[in-house]
């Protein structure tokens, strides 16, 4: 059982991502031919994982899956990257973790066949981990999965929080859309991008959702803007504005991950502008290859800030 809290807990999605590549997205009841590029180990939460524990992090990731050979292979992968994976929980009654990527120019699409899991027991050594870990890094989706004890997230999580664990939430593009703020509640850092804060704010300026969210509990609002850098809201203090880096872009998969994870890695040692600054250098790394993960250093990141 982890008590230092020199760790963090990643808990979601792990998937085996195949790439292809379109000259253009068909509309309805078209066709249009595919050249298929690769697969690589890719999911939200695992690509998060992988950035934290590149910069030699402790690092915790835990999903559930079946225990098929795709299974297998990203566990494995994520083992080698020197993530603890032990946690992780099997049910044999669900399909392989995959996405289909489909590249566009310079944009990308992504689907996401619905593994549908139900719910997620937690144990006691599962529970007692994230109450002393730094943070829990999940997605809305996968921490209202969870049980404990007959409790559910939004109950046993106000526990977690009182003994000092973080709550970070990649809200992204906001898959609930469902009008119920309680799921901003539970969170301490939300991340979410462009389309994800105008699906939530809508008639309201980014300042006032910003304060809304603050009132409902979360302490720090991000909002990454893709090429436009990125707008921080901390609780009673001004905004943060911190710049894109211009990059040749070759697939921005995998870059809101980077930014996210970067950022949330960074930010006790550095200070929250800094971690932006650090965050978007990451970020910059990732787009300039193929695939959700590249191999980066806390090092070549700071290189790449100081240059």
């Amino acid at each position: 059982m982890e008590t230092d809290k020199n760790y963090a807990v990643y808990i979601g999605d792990v998937a085996l991502d195949e790439y292809y590549r379109a000259q253009r997205w068909p509309g309805k009841a078209d066709k249009e031919n595919v050249e298929f590029l690769k697969a690589v180990p890719g999911g939200m939460i695992a690509n998060a994982a992988c950035v934290r524990a590149s910069l030699d992090q402790k690092t915790l990731f835990w999903t559930c899956m079946n225990d098929g050979a795709v299974s297998k292979f990203l566990l494995e992968d994520l083992r080698s990257r020197g993530i603890d994976t032990s946690l992780s929980v099997t049910d044999n009654s669900l399909p392989d973790s995959k996405a289909l990527i489909f590249l566009v120019g310079d944009e990308h699409t992504v689907l996401i066949p619905i593994l549908d899991v139900k719910e997620i027991i937690i144990t006691d050594e599962m529970y007692e981990t994230m109450k002393n870990a730094s943070y829990v890094y999940a997605t809305i989706g996968t921490l209202k999965t969870l049980k404990y004890k007959g409790r559910d997230w939004d109950d046993f999580s106000r526990d977690l929080r009182k003994q000092g664990a973080r709550i970070i939430v990649d809200f992204d593009v906001d898959y609930e859309r469902n009008g119920d703020d309680t799921r901003f509640s539970s969170v301490d850092i939300g991340f979410f991008n462009e389309t994800g804060y105008d699906s939530v704010r809508e008639y309201r300026s980014y300042e006032q959702q910003a304060e809304k969210l603050h009132s409902l509990g979360m302490k720090l609002v991000v909002v990454t803007l893709a090429e436009k850098g990125c707008v921080i809201y901390e609780e009673g203090k001004k905004e943060i504005r911190v710049p894109a880096r211009k990059v040749d872009v070759v697939d921005v998969t995998g870059a809101g991950d980077t930014f996210c994870s970067g950022f949330s890695s960074m930010m006790d040692e550095m200070g929250i502008e800094k971690a932006a600054e650090f965050a978007s250098a990451a970020a910059s790394l990732c787009i300039q290859s193929l695939g959700a993960r590249c191999d980066l250093s806390k090092k070549e990141v700071l290189d790449i800030m100081n240059s």
